[in-house]
């Protein structure tokens, strides 16, 4: 009997080959072009561009999820002159900047540029290397693939609209209070809300909620934050239906200012707070004397640093 060894282990060996390279796809006329293909389709899109008044550029990646596994990418800067440079980028797993896309639409952002090196090599320097004296032309994806072959890549030109977005599953922050006759009930994502920082001259702290349509300042006091502090607030100002209310920041003003609020800090867990408040407001801001009762602030991200 004739032996078909041979024959079977090439006909294998062709098999395992056309499944290794079935998850990408290739552009014929330049075969280092490897879009990965799979069953979850991940927009994607990078964009070059110079920062107005600052003097700097700017790369950005942006896609349509946020995964637990790492995106390899390969860029190519072509340059007016003809010239042609691929820059490899590493988007580490779980990365997570997410910005608003409106109507409640987010999309994943990795950015480089002059203050943030993001480092896809180990040692130091780190990658990617973009020359600001290029003279950019366009930029184009020649590559992306991750090592979970279930996602698909469909790279969007500026041309193309998205027709998906990251929709976040994260904490959302709230808060609420009854000032005189109205009922203010505001509230968005964790990581969109606002900030609360840490003064450090004078101590204290400072709450900044929703685009500053609500902020509030403590007394000059270094405060413990945990559950149980009570903190005064001389300066609480929110913006409904059309005016700021509240009392008067203005140091000029200072004379006409007056407050009893207090904000007691009622919960605090590794990455959020909860705290109340409640007292009286009066200042030049307006006529009346306001009355802040029922005042809660829910999972609110912990303060950070001056």
């Amino acid at each position: 009997m004739k032996n078909n060894l041979p024959l079977i282990i090439f006909i294998a060996s062709s098999l395992l080959f056309a499944l290794i390279f079935s998850s990408c796809t290739k552009d014929p006329d330049n075969p280092g072009n490897t879009i990965q293909q799979g069953d979850s389709i991940i927009e994607i899109n990078a964009v070059y561009g110079s920062i107005p008044n600052a003097g700097s550029r700017f790369l950005q990646i942006r896609y349509n999820n946020v995964i637990n596994a790492p995106i390899n990418l390969t860029i190519t800067f072509h340059l007016k002159d003809g010239q042609q440079h691929d820059i490899p980028i590493a988007i580490s797993a779980g990365h997570k900047n997410l910005q608003k896309w409106g109507n409640g639409n987010y999309l994943n952002i990795w950015e480089h540029n002059d203050d943030n090196y993001d480092s896809t090599s180990t040692p130091q320097p780190p990658a990617p290397v973009i020359d600001d004296s290029w003279d950019v032309d366009f930029i184009a994806i020649k590559s992306v693939t991750c090592p979970d072959k279930t996602y698909g890549f469909k790279v969007l030109t500026g041309l193309d609209e998205w027709t998906t977005f990251y929709h976040p599953t994260d904490v959302i922050t709230s808060v609420s209070f009854i000032s005189n006759n109205d009922t203010i009930m505001l509230s968005d994502y964790a990581l969109d809300a606002g900030i609360t920082i840490r003064r450090n001259n004078p101590p204290g702290y400072n709450f900044y909620f929703f685009n500053s349509q609500f902020f509030m300042f403590t007394a000059p006091e270094n405060y413990s934050f945990q559950p149980g502090t009570t903190m005064d607030i001389p300066i609480l100002v929110y913006h409904w239906n059309g005016r700021n209310l509240g009392s008067q920041p203005d140091d000029r003003e200072a004379a006409s200012n007056g407050s009893t609020l207090k904000l007691n800090i009622t919960k605090v867990t590794d990455k959020f707070y909860d705290a109340t408040f409640s007292g009286k407001i009066w200042s030049s801001r307006q006529q009346d004397t306001l009355f802040i009762s029922n005042g809660v602030i829910q999972n609110a991200l912990l303060p950070v640093k001056q």
